[in-house]
């Protein structure tokens, strides 16, 4: 699967608008919202492309990243849901994943919208998650700031963001009914 900047610049190739995380993060929140045919493509395609196709290469890796993210988040008890956001290690890629972040929160949120559309009117703790990522959307920090403090508050946003995410796929996706043990 590709890594942030490979896919960066496949997206940037393909002359679209968008980066690794709003992509990631749109897809996550279709996942999230319950969608589980293959209508996500077409919405893909009108939110990302203007109603246009994704070229063949393009789209199989979106596939697999698609399918990566219903895999893990599936997958409850391991908790391996990764965010797809920058990784460089050095003083300014701090403030790149802040931006990275805010830009998947929000498209997180436009995904999940589409599918659920009456997500105004959740309460409890999927409301206080919904308030908690349109917080995030918002982040804010100035260059000035403590890099090592930052990137402390950043690691633990992240976290909070993929159990957040978690939380969605498990409220959301439509209840597996198991058959009874006969015994």
């Amino acid at each position: 699967m590709l890594d942030y900047s490979q896919l960066n610049q496949q997206l940037k190739s393909a002359n679209i608008a968008l980066s690794a995380a709003e992509l990631h993060g749109f897809l996550s929140g279709l996942v999230c919202g319950g969608l589980t045919d293959q209508s996500w493509q077409p919405l893909l395609y009108q939110f990302t492309n203007d109603n246009h196709a994704y070229p063949t290469a393009l789209l199989n890796e979106v596939i697999e990243i698609y399918t990566e993210i219903n895999r893990t988040l599936g997958d409850i008890d391991g908790f391996n849901f990764e965010l797809m956001l920058p990784n460089e290690e050095n003083t300014q890629a701090i403030f790149a994943q802040a931006d990275a972040l805010c830009e998947w929160a929000n498209h997180f949120l436009l995904g999940l919208g589409l599918v659920q559309a009456e997500l105004s009117k959740e309460k409890g703790e999927i409301g206080e998650a919904l308030d908690d990522l349109q917080d995030i959307c918002q982040l804010g920090y100035d260059e000035d700031d403590d890099k090592e403090e930052l990137s402390e508050a950043l690691e633990e946003i992240i976290e909070y963001v993929r159990t957040i995410a978690t939380l969605f796929y498990s409220h959301f996706r439509p209840n597996k009914k198991t058959q009874p043990t006969i015994h």
